[in-house]
């Protein structure tokens, strides 16, 4: 039996986010697509001799308590299987905290995939689908990663390929936003009249690459642009640096743009004079498959 386990928790971008209906329990509807990067967060997780769940990080911004969402999922995995060994769970952080790019969900994902080989588990792909939705909206995604349509409250994902691919240029202004905040203030007579494009149609029937910027937006763009002007600032700059494609990612503040060439995607960079955190990622496009 293996001691220890070393985990990859990839990142997420959304491409488009459009804000359906707000439900009856608070949250709301949505479709957006969820398309894998390859940043990533390293996990170890390493069998102790106690029944305690301990959780290390490099970054004081991660819980060690109990709230943390990796110490959730273990607790989730426990009570399916009875299982109560001890582990010491070490987060490397990379994915930046607060910044729509999915990261603790990755995490969770990657603890839920983890302790089925750590404790050879016989658990079946819908069980664990089932245990993540309990962590979070998207942790189901990051079970499999790749590209999804996403839709619900971002639990019933589609999988499917991109038609093309592209160079990702990731700017993080160091603003951290919380997506209850976001959808908190988000209000649906701003965006009312303007014209509704299903991601699905757009995706399904492969439009160019160039179709993008016309055709998909972020909801949450309106609300936090307002109170977080500079981030439109970043959006419209990747634009002037040939990006195809520039957006918010979840409810920010990460802005990315897609560039069809690394030298495009590179540049960018020598254009930042702030103090932000830039990161140039490609897309996954193999689904990452329990």
């Amino acid at each position: 039996m293996m001691d220890r386990l070393l985990l990859r928790a990839y990142a997420k971008i959304n491409i488009g986010l459009n804000i359906i209906s707000k439900r009856e329990d608070g949250f709301h509807n949505i479709e957006t697509i969820f398309q894998q990067i390859d940043l990533f967060d390293q996990i170890i997780v390493k069998r102790t001799r106690n029944f305690e769940i301990l959780i290390r990080s490099d970054n004081n911004k991660v819980p060690i308590s109990q709230d943390n969402i990796c110490y959730k999922a273990v607790k989730l995995i426990q009570q399916a299987t009875g299982i109560s060994e001890g582990l010491e769970i070490n987060i490397w952080k990379r994915i930046p905290i607060g910044a729509g790019l999915g990261g603790g969900s990755s995490d969770a994902a990657a603890i839920l995939k983890g302790l089925t080989r750590l404790w050879l588990l016989q658990i079946s792909e819908a069980e664990l689908q089932k245990l993540a939705l309990k962590l979070g909206a998207d942790v189901p995604f990051f079970l499999r990663g790749g590209t999804a349509l996403a839709y619900g409250v971002g639990e019933k994902i589609i999988s499917f390929d991109l038609p093309f691919n592209f160079y990702c240029t990731l700017i993080y202004p160091n603003i951290e936003i919380s997506s209850t905040w976001a959808y908190k203030n988000f209000n649906f007579s701003l965006t009312k009249t303007k014209k509704s494009i299903k991601l699905s149609n757009i995706f399904f029937h492969r439009l160019h690459i160039w179709s993008l910027k016309s055709l998909i937006s972020n909801d949450l763009e309106e609300v936090v642009f307002q109170r977080y002007p500079e981030l439109n600032d970043i959006k419209q700059l990747l634009y002037l640096k040939g990006a195809f494609f520039a957006c918010m990612s979840g409810s920010g503040s990460t802005i990315y743009g897609l560039f069809k060439n690394y030298a495009d995607a590179v540049a960018v960079k020598r254009s930042i004079l702030k103090p932000y955190q830039i990161i140039l990622a490609k897309p996954m496009i193999t689904k990452n498959h329990l």
